[in-house]
């Protein structure tokens, strides 16, 4: 499968890229075609491209764009029409060198959405720091997706499960986005706070 990382010049986009290449073809999306090339160098067999390229050329993609360039997916409605997108995007802002969820409704997943109406959306990896890709070892984590329908999160749980010891979780429809996203800020902050390091999350089923 082709997959394109929008943002893959960042942390997390290159961090996914790097686990992906290892089983999928991944293009990295960039703005700046040069940034996008020299990302991609970084990770063995990724190509890099401008953004229309990598909607156009995609299976799928992955949105990792900082939330303040949302809007430049819309761009993108065409070329990525029929296609899965999955929204990384976390919408935080920084108050007293602490970290809350940036939106007062709704959720960045579901701005995706309504800027790509031809495409399916489902939010997943939120709560995965970017670090965790960077490891050599692979850690049991799960990553808890909102779509839809439950075929589009089984396309994304396809993606999920390419990445050893990751376990997809249902959600819900995309409204339980925001859910997801908020609580992406409460992880970085007891890391900060408890100077744990890097927290993801596992969910342990209680045995009887």
């Amino acid at each position: 499968m082709k997959i394109a990382i929008f943002g893959g010049t960042g942390s997390m986009g290159s961090g996914l890229g790097e686990r992906l290449a290892k089983s999928h073809e991944v293009i990295i999306g960039s703005r700046d075609p040069a940034k996008a090339k020299a990302s991609a160098a970084r990770i063995k067999s990724a190509k890099g491209a401008d953004y229309s390229t990598a909607a156009r050329e995609c299976d799928s993609a992955i949105a990792a764009v900082p939330f303040f360039a949302i809007d430049s997916m819309s761009s993108l409605t065409n070329e990525l029409s029929g296609k899965l997108v999955i929204s990384v995007i976390n919408p935080m802002r920084l108050e007293n060198g602490m970290l809350s969820y940036g939106l007062e409704r709704g959720s960045a997943a579901e701005m995706l959405a309504d800027k790509l109406p031809k495409s399916r959306v489902a939010t997943a990896f939120n709560n995965i720091s970017a670090t965790f890709f960077k490891r050599p070892e692979a850690l049991r984590l799960d990553v808890v997706v909102a779509a839809d329908s439950k075929e589009t999160f089984n396309e994304a749980a396809g993606i999920i499960r390419s990445i050893p010891s990751l376990r997809p979780l249902y959600a819900g429809p995309l409204s339980e986005a925001q859910v997801i996203e908020r609580i992406t800020p409460l992880i970085l902050n007891l890391a900060k706070r408890n100077g744990t390091g890097s927290l993801s999350i596992r969910f342990v089923p209680q045995k009887e």
